[in-house]
């Protein structure tokens, strides 16, 4: 008698542990994907100034003139579908500044990857910053806002996300 309930009782500790382990977790664990964003600020290269145009400003040199490269990664994005990104307008942002009346924003391009099981976002953009310090700079890339939003797969569960565009920034000399 004593070894059936020695068997009935294991085999509820049993049943009770691997009801912990449900599958429940799992998706939820592969559910949000990491972000990971990092932004870079370096003055351009001779190479890069000869190819941008100066017009309407007065005696701007090579140093009135820096590269924003921003690279923003979703890693675990298998388990995902209809996968939204919203990057910040920063031609917006960096144009309109309060109490600026200078074009900020010259030009600028992007890339959006899909890679197994990472979604990969670039952006890079020239901008004129004769006049702004780092830190005006750093306030505006911080203050922007990059809008997530998916599905989860299995359970067709939509989840979004919001957070900081500018967590990791650094600026380079050259």
């Amino acid at each position: 008698m004593k070894e059936k309930a020695f068997g009935v009782v294991y085999a509820l500790l049993t049943l009770f542990i691997l009801g912990a382990c449900s599958t429940e977790d799992v998706v939820t664990n592969n559910s949000d994907p990491k972000v990971s964003v990092s932004t870079t600020v370096k003055p351009l290269t001779k190479k890069e100034f000869s190819e941008v145009g100066t017009s309407g400003l007065t005696s701007s040199s090579k140093k009135d003139f820096h590269t924003v490269h921003m690279i923003l990664t979703l890693r675990g994005t298998d388990y995902l579908s209809n996968i939204q990104v919203k990057l910040p307008n920063y031609k917006e942002a960096f144009n309109n500044i309060k109490d600026d009346q200078q074009i900020r924003y010259w030009f600028g391009s992007g890339a959006d990857k899909e890679q197994e099981n990472k979604n990969i976002y670039t952006r890079e953009f020239v901008l004129y910053t004769k006049g702004l310090t780092d830190k005006q700079i750093k306030e505006i890339l911080s203050a922007a806002k990059v809008k997530t939003s998916w599905v989860v797969k299995d359970t067709q569960a939509k989840d979004q996300s919001e957070f900081a565009a500018g967590k990791n920034i650094k600026f380079e000399a050259k």
